[in-house]
């Protein structure tokens, strides 16, 4: 559906990886679309490691095929020196359960990221690169201006129904229109070079990223094509600030000196580019989205790069967009309101779980507690939310990851009542903090069932969710309505988990998964906590 009234139907600003997985998608639901993006490709940029998670997203815009023609290195898991244990441990992809692909790529981004704009091109993306946005206007009638000069810097100007900023850090229409959050304990700063001849393991973990820390902070070794390795040093910004004025050269070394794992894998290895810097502080705007507009990947939030999150969330939230903007191009029926919500609801949720992910790591560090680096992050101290209820959420979002988190509780100084917890959900003996798997359940008080949104193909369509006062939720699927009808308060947690298996509406893995997250998302409340 279109309308002729209007240059094209989505202008989008960006032509990295949110701006290409949004635009390659848009396209290939009809839509006529424009894509400026400020650089020529290929272009240099950092963000290297992809999620094992990724490959399914490239998958949706038919570039993983192309991904694995070109060679780029596989990454089956991930090599840690964490906590105050300095043996190396490593953790697989093929460990956690429901995941589609058991390894994730190390990619040259700028190679990789030309890859993805040429694919927007054959889906019939007008992609143009050497064009900057100079302007937009919303106009109340629904009309978007967007203003721009070409490689000749001349200028021009299109319509079109909605704007999508994939500007990445510099996000021209968030950074106007709403403001920036920074989080107050993940003020880091990169600083990085690269390597030819880098010592890697054998056979299947040559591809492996190493994260080695230091009493300062952490290193990313990250093997590439062409026998280079991408590696870079993450500290807090106190610490880059002290030792800046002696140079990044010489602050690099010293880091490099303080982490001898890193020492041996460098001996033989020979430095072939300059020394990077880059600011890598977290944050996220108050809002993503808005009448005309919706933004995507460092746009709309950034998170430290311990878990390379960047990538990841750019095409996540680049899909979920599309189909946004697709519903509310296409279905005037259904609320733009309620359709940007949930676009927000979504893309918060996966930036909280990952974030939460980065607290944990650095909570369980064991490191010096003189480095402010690590003392900022040695309680696990989540800003506005209780440790405990931000580790279990963590956990319950991430339930089928159980095999890297029980990895983690084996090498990290976690608090024993935390600790036995978490063992218990592996178990299936426990659905939380101090709440006991063998109690009976019966649904909180204050649930109601609300109309929301789900994906359906390339738009979102109505559906019912259960809703906490809170404001959290869940898709109120058949094994959850079956869940609402059993959990009468005569049976047990683990008698609930094993009727769904019987009832074969889920597997037991997932039965258990889904218990826990709807006790954790206050849906359901032990039966002893509902007595007056």
């Amino acid at each position: 559906m279109t309308d002729s009234a209007f240059d094209y139907d989505v202008v989008v600003i960006g032509g990295g990886p949110g701006g290409s997985m949004t635009s390659t998608l848009l396209a290939q639901y009809g839509k006529r679309v424009i894509l400026f993006e400020s650089a020529k490709f290929p272009r240099y940029h950092i963000g290297e490691s992809l999620l094992s998670g990724t490959a399914d997203l490239l998958k949706k815009i038919g570039v993983l095929e192309k991904l694995e023609d070109a060679g780029f290195i596989k990454k089956h898991g991930v090599e840690w020196v964490w906590g105050e244990r300095r043996e190396p441990w490593t953790v697989y992809f093929k460990d956690a359960l429901a995941m589609p692909y058991d390894y994730g790529y190390q990619v040259e981004r700028g190679p990789f990221d030309q890859m993805l704009l040429e694919n927007a091109r054959e889906h019939g993306v007008d992609a143009r690169e050497e064009h900057r946005v100079t302007d937009f206007t919303i106009g109340d009638g629904g009309i978007v201006r967007v203003d721009y000069t070409d490689a000749a810097d001349s200028p021009g100007m299109v319509t079109a129904r909605w704007i999508v900023d994939a500007s990445g850090q510099g996000g021209l229409v968030t950074k106007r229109l709403h403001q920036q959050e920074w989080d107050p304990y993940l003020k880091n700063m990169a600083v990085w070079t690269y390597w030819r001849g880098a010592k890697r393991p054998a056979g299947l973990d040559a591809g492996n990223t190493f994260l080695p820390t230091f009493d300062e902070g952490w290193w990313w070794f990250i093997p590439l094509r062409d026998d280079i390795t991408s590696v870079g040093v993450v500290v807090d910004r106190q610490s880059y600030l002290k030792n800046k004025a002696a140079g990044l050269d010489n602050y690099y070394q010293s880091c490099l000196e303080r982490t001898p794992e890193l020492v041996e894998r460098l001996k033989d290895a020979e430095q072939v580019d300059t020394m990077h810097a880059q600011r890598d502080w977290s944050y996220i705007y108050d809002r993503f989205s808005g009448d005309g507009y919706i933004a995507v990947g460092d746009a709309a939030c950034f998170i430290d790069p311990l878990f390379s999150t960047g990538v990841h969330l750019s095409m996540l939230s680049g899909y979920l967009a599309a189909t946004t903007v697709n519903t509310i191009l296409d279905k005037p029926e259904i609320s733009r309101d309620t359709v940007l919500d949930f676009y927000e609801n979504a893309y918060r949720k996966e930036f909280e779980r990952l974030r939460a992910q980065v607290y944990f790591l650095y909570g369980g560090h064991g490191g010096s507690k003189e480095s402010y680096f690590w003392h900022a992050r040695s309680q696990f101290d989540v800003p506005g939310i209780e440790p405990e209820k931000a580790f279990i959420s963590l956990i319950a979002g991430a339930f089928q990851h159980r095999s890297w988190y029980r990895r983690y509780l084996e090498q990290l100084d976690v608090p024993t009542e935390l600790r036995s917890t978490i063992e218990g959900i592996f178990e299936g003996k426990s659905a939380g903090v101090n709440v006991d798997w063998r109690l009976p359940v019966v649904p909180s008080e204050g649930i109601e069932i609300v109309e929301d949104l789900a994906v359906d193909g390339g738009y979102l369509r109505p559906s019912q969710v259960l809703h906490h006062p809170s404001g959290s939720g869940m898709p109120l699927t058949p094994s959850l309505s079956a869940l609402r009808e059993l959990a009468d308060g005569s049976r047990s947690i683990e008698e609930l988990v094993d009727l769904l298996v019987e009832k074969e509406l889920e597997p037991a893995d997932r039965a258990r998964a889904l218990v826990h997250e709807a006790i954790t998302f206050g849906l359901f409340a032990p039966q002893e906590s509902t007595e007056v």
